[in-house]
């Protein structure tokens, strides 16, 4: 296990004075200082990346870093130690890298898309490599002491950290810095590699995941990530390759990546100053620690601000002061950087309490100019977070010009003068239960409030509605639909658990669910057409989020079709119940989100090729947008995510009656049992399965689970044709027979669905049931009471697919 000789020297020294009797209190603050000083001193050695460690020739070097394997033949130049360990080196010759991609249909898609290549595989020249595991002692054999770096060697050292930081927002020395603070074993690698046929890419190995978290969003237990910066117009690091370790994959141990964290923040109390139209933050944090002996804790803020117009640069908030009590703690966030780090006094054993005070301040709000309403830039990265969707509670006190009001997650307490600022005043929020994420906004809303009673439970709860003054905007339309809508869902998937339900104008491209607090445009746009169901899904879209992500959070980027997808069919969902026509509202919205499946995807110079629908499975999340693949995300995750939750409600339905109690049954589970907590794919694949077995779909057909259905739709990408041909044919006692052949193509061979039949008589009396179709061709045989005037598969598109059609031979 790497340490850092100095910090242990420290360490021992504490001891001794231990051992010696009780320290003064001033001897035992000035140790800590130290301490925290320490580690912000290893962080500047780090960062002082001087190739003053002498060089080593290599011929043939290999050196395999999980399944990424780098051969050398050149020289590489080393950084000078910092406290006591070498982190860095520049490789100047003849190299070469190859990695195959982990067996999955979608990595292999993705590296053939991206690189026309079934692996990558790239020549170099150069190559930048940090490090905190035992990447020196393999590549540093014949290591010579003394001589000067070429030029070219130290420009590349100096070069490296600016720019990764400007790409990518990653500060690396701080990493490092971090890594051999704490411990981490196995260490960090990165490099940078140049020069060759695939141009400038990286490949980090972060153990700990917290690299392709906070950096790119990797939240599912990736360790590795190969990518390559993309400059405008798309400002972006593209990921070529991702993947968990080799290890893990052999021991079938894949964890999350919160599993790696080293702090849970439990609660923060956020003094929020936005008198001056900055924001200005106080706040405090409490937190548990997760991990043993912790030295140093990272933070992500304003981590998505992109390159672009310089947005992270002159837009983020930037670290004023760290405190425990009233201690000064030093601390690190460098031009450019996605977050922060903050080095403690002295380790901190696993499961204390820990308290930090941190204090920032930015231009972090954008100003819709009339009339002068603010938001934060981003509404989720503008307080600090270490790891994903940790959910913690609040307590907000907001500083604010009179003339506005504050919106914010929670229940407002109270709204007073300012004692201290006669143009001011303060208001109080607080949210008690654990929640992922937290908003606010601000300026002269117009508030409108009632109360809503829930039927199933009788408790009454506050709602308010912020509307802009001076716009055509009807605040009772958005009051009444938001009572309505919590009301609905918590008929339908459970009761509403917070305090207050609420929305505020958000005059962006985009809506926001948080808890307690929708973030919606005008339903009412110049020169827009709105139709009346896309006004009714979109509101009722948001305030399902209260459900899919806030009461329950998607385990990872893979799970996030539970959230999206899930609101999606909710909006539906409601859109029917509240327009004057069900059904045609229903195949107005399920036909939008059908076509969106066929569009072509986006790319970074116009249209792609292909449909969107065959990028990749929603499994897949956030993974689905590339340069060559724009639109994926929002297509697959948000519109198929909800015709899948579609089908299943028919799948957990009566075919012949249309009672869907197990449907609502299925979603209250799901919701109860995963309550105030995150769920992955898995978990409601089998509460689904659970209720599925009950159903007369399962019943007649012999089905006992779930697993054939998950399978095809959510890890699998295959849209499937249907034709059906049928004739009714008389039986020799009299009776008639409806015989006919589903086809299914377009699809594997073990392809399976059912699908509703809906047969009209004489006098348009119906009768329903459902078929299933195996493989390219199933037969059915149903004994009918006349013969019908029309049989249809699947008129009301439950079931997606490319095209489905019905024939009468």
């Amino acid at each position: 296990m790497v340490r850092v000789m100095r910090v242990r020297a420290i360490a021992a020294l504490v001891l001794a004075v231990a051992a010696l009797g009780a320290p003064s209190s001033v001897n035992r603050l000035a140790a800590q200082a130290d301490l925290s000083s320490a580690g912000k001193q290893l962080y500047t050695q780090i960062k002082t990346f001087t190739l003053t460690g002498g060089s080593a020739e290599v011929t043939d070097l290999t050196l395999k870093r999980d399944r990424v394997e780098m051969s050398f033949k050149g020289t590489f130049y080393f950084g000078g130690p910092a406290g006591g360990t070498v982190t860095g080196a520049v490789f100047i010759g003849q190299g070469a890298l190859r990695a195959e991609a982990p067996p999955s249909d979608f990595e292999r898609a993705n590296v053939m898309r991206l690189l026309g290549a079934e692996l990558i595989e790239s020549d170099f020249k150069t190559a930048v490599l940090r490090f905190s595991d035992d990447t020196f002692s393999v590549i540093s054999a014949g290591r010579k002491d003394g001589g000067t770096a070429p030029a070219q060697a130290q420009k590349l050292a100096d070069e490296f950290d600016a720019r990764t930081l400007q790409e990518t927002g990653l500060n690396v020395p701080a990493r490092l810095a971090a890594s051999l603070l704490n411990h981490d074993a196995p260490g960090v690698f990165y490099a940078q590699y140049d020069g060759g046929r695939r141009g400038r890419f990286s490949y980090v190995l972060d153990q700990q995941c917290r690299v392709p978290v906070a950096n790119f969003g990797l939240t599912a237990g990736e360790k590795g990530v190969i990518f390559q910066y993309l400059p405008g117009p798309l400002f972006f690091a593209e990921v070529w390759m991702a993947f968990a370790s080799l290890d893990d994959v052999a021991k079938n141990t894949i964890s999350y990546s919160d599993g790696h964290d080293v702090v849970d923040v439990t609660n923060y109390q956020l003094g929020v100053d936005v008198r001056d139209r900055r924001l200005t933050l106080a706040a405090r944090l409490d937190m548990k620690v997760r991990k043993p002996d912790v030295r140093a804790v990272s933070f992500s803020i304003g981590e998505s601000l992109s390159q672009s117009q310089k947005s992270r640069l002159d837009r983020q908030l930037r670290l004023k002061r760290v405190r425990i009590g009233d201690k000064e703690l030093a601390w690190v966030q460098e031009d450019w950087e996605g977050g922060f780090t903050v080095f403690l006094p002295q380790p901190v054993s696993q499961d204390q309490t820990l308290q930090l005070n941190i204090d920032l301040s930015g231009d972090y709000l954008r100003l819709v100019p009339s009339p002068d309403f603010l938001y934060p830039i981003n509404n989720v990265e503008w307080l600090p977070r270490h790891g994903y969707l940790d959910r913690a509670t609040f307590d907000l006190t907001f500083r604010h010009r009179k003339s506005d009001h504050i919106a914010c997650i929670g229940t407002r307490l109270s709204e007073e003068p300012d004692p201290d600022d006669r143009a001011a005043s303060i208001t109080h929020y607080k949210m008690t239960h654990p929640v992922a994420l937290a908003v606010f906004a601000f300026g002269p809303f117009e508030r409108k409030a009632k109360s809503v009673t829930f039927e199933e439970g009788g408790r009454t709860i506050p709602v308010e509605f912020n509307s802009v003054p001076g716009q055509s905007i009807n605040k009772d339309f958005f009051l009444g639909e938001l009572d309505n809508a919590v009301r609905f869902f918590a008929a339908m998937f459970g009761p509403y658990p917070y305090d207050s339900v609420s929305a505020a104008i958000h005059p962006f491209g985009f809506g926001q669910g948080f808890p307690t607090l929708l973030m919606i445009p005008p339903a009412q746009r110049t020169g827009v057409t709105v139709r009346d169901s896309d006004v009714y899904s979109f509101i009722a879209h948001e305030a399902s989020h209260q459900w899919w992500g806030n009461i329950v959070a998607w385990r990872s980027y893979r799970d996030q079709w539970l959230s999206e997808g899930f609101a999606n069919y909710s909006g539906v969902l409601y859109a029917a119940k509240r327009g004057t026509d069900p059904s045609k509202t229903t195949m107005e919205l399920v036909r939008d989100m059908r076509e969106s499946l066929r569009n072509v995807p986006g790319t970074a110079t116009g249209a792609g090729k292909g449909r969107l629908n065959d990028i990749g499975p929603i499994i897949q999340g956030l993974r689905l947008n590339t340069s060559k693949t724009l639109g994926a995300y929002q297509a697959l995750t948000y519109d198929k995510g909800a015709l899948v939750l579609r089908m299943l409600h028919f799948l957990l339905s009566n075919p012949i009656n249309g009672n869907d109690t197990e449907f609502v049954a299925t979603m209250k589970e799901f919701v109860e049992k995963y309550r105030n907590g995150a769920a992955r794919t898995e978990d409601f694949w089998s509460v689904a399965s659970q209720h599925f077995a009950r159903t007369p779909i399962a019943t007649k057909f012999g089905l006992r689970d779930l697993d054939w259905f998950f399978k095809e739709w959510v890890y699998e990408t295959g849209l499937p044709t249907y034709q059906m041909e049928y004739e009714t044919v008389a039986q020799p006692d009299g009776s008639l027979m409806l015989k006919g052949t589903v086809k299914q193509t377009n699809v594997d061979p073990d392809f399976q669905m059912v699908l509703p039949l809906v047969m009209t008589f004489e006098g348009n009396q119906q009768a329903r049931t459902a078929v299933r179709a195996m493989g390219p061709s199933s037969t059915f045989e149903l004994k009918v009471p006349q013969k019908p005037t029309k049989v249809e598969l699947d008129p009301f598109n439950w079931v997606l697919s490319e095209k489905t059609t019905s024939r009468a031979k």
